[in-house]
């Protein structure tokens, strides 16, 4: 995305009407609903603008609802800080939020302004003389960033509003604060993600356009969706599509997928652009997935603000045990570390480390997205419909073994941690490689949910997780006592309904 999808647009869309003429006055000069949306300029600023919101959403929720909610992570007690802002973190990794918490509240709120501001592009679209392969362009992302945002929400609470129109008054927005079906949201998303594979470019020939969607990133979100709908048959030939576009690769190394100067490289289907400096533009996770008590300056250059900003997101001893020996992702995921605080060992993520110019604003993205996670899908996919101990399903779970230094799965093998023997074992061998694989990207709560085992997984962590904070710092008596798999519906939005 580069220079274009570092442009915000702060638009006035809701505009009061007066009956009388000559008070109907607007002011040329300024950006308005009535003189906006009419030239591919403007219409490439408000896509833009419709990017933005998501590095909001994952700067500061995403990780927290999608990540630390599994098994993979957890958090750092701070003793010193009890925040509300603290407690909110804390709340969401133990399954004891209120439908008041802050991190629920600002996901939902920032989902439906990114999806408000593709429905405006959209609604504006038609009526505009543009270029047809411009519009295009511009309608297949607004269409796949609507899908995207609702795929979100729709796992993460259920029913939902379904806005696909302009909110102009108090009134507009109590009439469609009525929450739709799941199944009814599904319809919709899998609609924009069919429209967005239509209308999107394989790629951009401009290297100013890097990072935006394309043809591929609506395939890998469509069959994603289909997956969790179980419907595995529709999502092979788009995760096959994908392939066969041959414009990814798996990078021959997995660490240079997180390389802060090797950033939308050849394995990048989508990741959320940052950029560093003084604009609102940066990520700060390497701050804030440092434990509070680290004191050195090697990691970021800076000497760490300790607070409510750090500890959180912290790897959890059940994924650390989940590695193989000689597994080289470990050292390229994970930074090895004694707290100075408790004397435990205290590990921090390392996806996204690098050192900048100012503290606590990097230019670190996040990805989405791999090749890697349409290798992993399609082997899911595959063994689905039918185990075949010789066929493509091992093939791709055994390339994304083989970047990472490991032997490859077979059927009938003699080693028995390599041997895979049948469908259920195949579904257990993917499930441990995309968490490997894809830690610390906000799948693997996701991954729980697709495949039935969020309860149970998180049944059996819960127990280690108390016996761990016990001993280490107090933990709560409601801890994970309700492994829920939806948030609880928002306070605000739900009096909205009344």
């Amino acid at each position: 995305m580069k220079k274009y999808l570092y442009i915000f647009i702060l638009t006035v869309l809701a505009i009061s009407g007066c009956k009388k003429d000559f008070l109907n006055l607007h002011n040329e000069d300024t950006q308005n609903k009535d003189n906006f949306f009419k030239t591919q300029k403007q219409f490439v600023q408000a896509i833009n603008g419709a990017y933005a919101p998501l590095q909001t959403l994952y700067n500061g929720y995403f990780w927290s609802m999608a990540e630390m909610r599994s098994d993979n992570t957890s958090y750092e007690y701070d003793p010193n800080d009890r925040s509300t802002s603290v407690t909110f973190k804390e709340e969401v990794d133990e399954f004891r939020e209120l439908n008041s918490n802050e991190i629920i509240e600002q996901f939902f709120g920032l989902s439906y302004t990114d999806i408000g501001r593709c429905n405006l592009i959209l609604l504006n679209l038609p009526a505009a003389k543009l270029n047809a392969a411009v519009a295009d362009t511009i309608a297949g992302q607004a269409s796949f960033l609507r899908a995207f945002n609702y795929f979100n929400m729709v796992r993460l609470y259920g029913d939902v509003p379904l806005v696909l129109t302009d909110i102009t008054s108090i009134s507009d927005a109590f009439n469609v604060a009525k929450r739709t079906s799941a199944a009814n949201i599904y319809t919709q998303i899998i609609a924009d993600a069919q429209d967005a594979i239509k209308k999107l470019p394989v790629n951009y020939p401009s290297p100013a356009d890097k990072g935006r969607v394309t043809k591929g990133t609506a395939e890998t979100m469509l069959a994603e969706v289909y997956m969790t709908q179980h419907k595995f048959d529709l999502a092979i030939p788009l995760l096959r599509a994908v392939i066969a576009s041959n414009q990814y690769q798996l990078n021959a190394n997995y660490a240079d997928n997180f390389d802060i100067h090797k950033k939308n490289g050849p394995e990048s289907i989508f990741e959320i652009q940052y950029q560093e400096g003084p604009n609102g533009l940066g990520s700060d996770f390497v701050d804030t997935f440092i434990p509070w008590d680290y004191y050195d300056t090697d990691i970021t250059g800076f000497e760490i603000n300790n607070g409510q900003v750090n500890g959180w997101n912290i790897p959890t001893q059940d994924l650390l045990n989940a590695y193989e020996d000689g597994d080289n992702r470990r050292e390229a995921s994970v930074t090895d570390f004694t707290s100075n605080e408790y004397g435990i060992d205290l590990p921090f993520i390392k996806k996204y480390q690098s050192i900048g110019a100012v503290q606590g604003i990097t230019a670190n993205d996040f990805p989405v997205y791999r090749y890697a996670d349409v290798y992993l899908m399609l082997a899911e996919c595959l063994n689905e419909q039918g185990f075949a101990g010789g066929g493509d399903a091992f093939k791709y779970l055994n390339l994304v073994r083989q970047r990472a230094g490991l032997a490859p799965k077979t059927m009938g093998n003699a080693d028995e941690a390599l041997n895979v023997a049948s469908q259920d074992a195949f579904r257990d061998a993917i499930a441990h490689e995309r968490q490997i694989e894809l830690a610390f990207e906000n799948h693997r709560w996701f991954d729980l949910l697709r495949t039935g085992k969020a309860v149970s997984v998180m049944t059996a962590h819960a127990v280690r997780e108390r016996a761990f904070k016990k001993d280490s710092w107090t933990i709560n008596p409601a801890a994970y006592t309700n492994i829920r798999l939806l948030y609880p519906y928002p306070l605000n939005e739900a009096n909205l309904e009344h």
